[in-house]
C-alpha cells in the first residue's frame, strides 16, 4: 500500500473511530443523565444526597484510574500489535496490586472518610462501594488494549454495554434498598462488564514475548498527576459542601443540602462532558503540527477549537441558565427547587472548566504537561479556599447553596483565565477579540428574550429556555460569528457521515 493510500486509510479509520466513541460518550453521558433524574424518584432528598457524596468520592480515584490505565496500555499496544497481548498481562499484573490496595484502602478507611463528612452511617457504603475501584482497575486493561488496536466499535460497546447494565442494575437495586441497593447494583455493573471484557479482548501472548510492568507503572504515574487534579476539580466541591454543613447542622441536613447540590451538578456538568469529545479531535491534531514544529497551524488549531469550544459552552450555558426553576421542576420533586438561585453560578463555573479543559488537552497535545498540572491545581487551590471561606458562613438551604456554586466557580474561573493567558503566550492562539464580544452579545439578548416571558410555571419556563436558545443562535447569525465558511464546514461534516 502507497503512502498516501496508507493515510487514506487511517483517515477513514480515525473518522470510524471518532464516530463510535463519540456515540458512546453521548450514550453515556445521557445514561449517566438519567440515573442521577430517576434515582431522586426513588429515593428521599436526604438518601440522594448520601449516595452523591460517597459517589464523588469513590468517582474521583475511579477516573483518575481509568483513564490513566487506558492511555498507558493504549500508547503501548498501539506502538507495535505484535506485543498487544505482553503489554496486557502486563498491565493485568499492574491492576491487580494497584486495584487490590485502592479497594483494601477505602474498605479500612471508610471509617475515616465518613467521619470527615460527619456521617459515620456512610461507612457502609465506602465500603459497599470499594469494590468498585478494583473492577474499574482490571476493565480498564482491556479498553486500552482495544483502543491501542484500533477496534475503536468494540471499545464503544463496552461503554454502551456497561453504561445500561448500570443503569439497570442501579436503579432496579436502588427501588428494593435505596443507597445500598444503588451501590451493590453500581459494583454488579462494573464485575459484568469486567468478565463480557476480557472474554472478548483476552489476546494471546507469543512465546517468549514479555513487557515490562515497571515501564507501564513509569509511563501510568505521570499521566495520573493531570488525572487526579482533573478528576478533584470535577468532584471535590459536593464533598466539601457535605463536611461544612454537616458541621453546621445535623446529619440529616447535611445529606439533604448535598442532595441538593448534586441536582444541580447533574445539570451544570453537561457543558464539560460535551466538549469531551472536542478533546478527542484536537489532540491528534495538535500533536503532529507541534512535532512537526508548524507554529502557524498550531495557532489556527488552537484559535479555531477555542472558538467552537466558546460557542458551544455558551449555547450550553445559556439554555442551562435562562430559567433553572422550571428545570429543576421538570426532571425533579419539588422540593429539588430550593438549588435553582445557584444553578446559573454553578453553570458559568462549569462552562469555564469545560473550555479550562480543552485547553488543557493542547496544552498536553503540545506535551506542556507541567501547565496543565499547575492550571489544575490552581483551579483546586482556589476553589476549595475559596469554599473553606464561604460556605461555613452562609446559612444552611439556599444561601449555603449559592456559597459552595460561588466557591467552585471561583477556582473554575482563574484556572480558565490562566489557561488562555499561558496558551496565548506559548501556543499563539486564543479565541478571536471579535468573537468573544459576539458570545457576549448573543448571551445577553437570549437571557432576557427568556425574561421577557412571563410566569413561572413549567411549561412557560420550558418556552421561555427554548426562546433563549433560539436568540442565541440568531444573535450570531445576524452579528455574523456564523457565518458561509462556518455553515459548509458542517454541511461537509454532515455529507461524510
Amino acid at each position: 500500500m502507497s503512502a498516501p493510500e496508507q493515510k487514506g486509510e487511517a483517515a477513514v479509520v480515525a473518522g470510524r473511530g471518532a464516530i463510535f466513541i463519540g456515540f458512546a460518550k453521548l450514550y453515556f453521558m445521557c445514561s449517566g443523565f438519567l440515573q442521577q433524574v430517576l434515582l431522586t424518584r426513588l429515593v428521599g432528598l436526604a438518601e440522594f444526597g448520601a449516595f452523591a457524596v460517597v459517589n464523588n468520592v469513590v468517582s474521583i480515584v475511579n477516573n483518575t484510574v481509568v483513564q490513566a490505565t487506558i492511555q498507558a496500555v493504549s500508547k503501548f499496544t498501539a506502538e507495535d500489535d505484535a506485543r498487544a497481548g505482553a503489554v496486557q498481562r502486563a498491565g493485568l499484573r499492574m491492576q491487580v496490586v494497584l486495584g487490590a490496595g485502592l479497594a483494601l484502602a477505602f474498605f479500612l478507611g471508610a471509617p475515616l472518610i465518613a467521619s470527615f463528612e460527619e456521617a459515620p452511617r456512610y461507612t457502609a457504603y465506602f465500603r459497599i462501594a470499594a469494590v468498585i475501584p478494583f473492577l474499574y482497575a482490571l476493565y480498564a486493561v482491556f479498553v486500552g488494549s482495544a483502543n491501542g488496536l484500533r477496534r475503536f466499535r468494540t471499545q464503544a460497546s463496552f461503554d454502551v454495554g456497561f453504561s445500561t447494565a448500570k443503569t439497570i442494575l442501579l436503579l432496579g437495586l436502588a427501588f428494593v434498598w435505596k443507597v445500598t441497593g444503588a451501590f451493590v447494583g453500581f459494583a454488579a455493573a462494573a464485575a459484568f462488564i469486567l468478565i463480557v471484557a476480557s472474554r472478548v479482548m483476552r489476546l494471546a501472548i507469543p512465546p517468549g514475548e514479555r513487557f515490562s510492568t515497571r515501564r507501564l507503572a513509569g509511563y501510568m504515574s505521570a499521566v495520573v498527576t493531570y488525572g487526579l487534579l482533573l478528576n478533584l476539580a470535577l468532584n471535590y466541591d459536593l464533598p466539601l459542601l457535605h463536611h461544612f454543613a454537616g458541621k453546621s447542622a445535623n446529619a440529616a441536613v447535611a445529606a439533604t443540602t448535598a442532595g441538593h447540590y448534586q441536582a444541580l451538578r447533574t445539570l451544570a456538568l453537561l457543558p464539560y462532558q460535551a466538549l469531551i469529545v472536542v478533546t478527542f479531535v484536537i489532540f491528534p491534531l495538535v500533536s503532529r503540527a507541534t512535532f512537526v514544529d508548524d507554529r502557524e497551524a498550531t495557532r489556527v488549531y488552537v484559535a479555531q477549537t477555542l472558538r467552537y469550544a466558546l460557542i458551544l459552552a455558551a449555547a450550553m450555558g445559556v439554555v442551562l441558565a435562562a430559567r433553572p426553576a422550571a428545570l429543576l421542576g421538570v426532571l425533579y420533586k419539588p422540593e429539588y427547587g430550593a438549588g435553582a438561585p445557584a444553578l446559573p453560578i454553578l453553570v458559568a463555573g462549569e462552562c469555564c472548566l469545560a473550555l479550562l479543559g480543552v485547553a488543557c488537552a493542547i496544552l498536553n497535545a503540545a506535551g506542556r504537561t507541567r501547565a496543565t498540572v499547575s492550571l489544575m491545581t490552581l483551579t483546586v487551590v482556589v476553589g476549595a479556599g475559596a469554599a473553606a471561606v464561604l460556605v461555613p458562613r452562609a446559612a444552611v438551604g439556599t444561601p449555603m447553596l449559592m456559597a459552595a456554586a460561588t466557591a467552585t466557580a471561583a477556582g473554575m474561573a482563574a484556572g480558565f483565565v490562566a489557561s488562555v493567558v499561558y496558551v496565548r503566550a506559548r501556543l499563539g492562539g486564543t479565541p478571536p477579540i471579535a468573537t468573544v464580544l459576539r458570545v457576549v452579545i448573543a448571551m445577553a439578548a437570549a437571557t432576557g428574550a427568556a425574561h421577557l416571558v412571563p410566569g413561572h410555571g413549567k411549561v412557560l419556563g420550558l418556552a421561555a429556555t427554548a426562546i433563549a436558545a433560539i436568540v442565541y443562535a440568531v444573535a450570531l447569525l445576524l452579528t455574523g460569528e456564523i457565518g458561509p465558511e462556518d455553515r459548509a464546514k458542517f454541511a461537509r461534516v454532515l455529507r461524510r457521515k
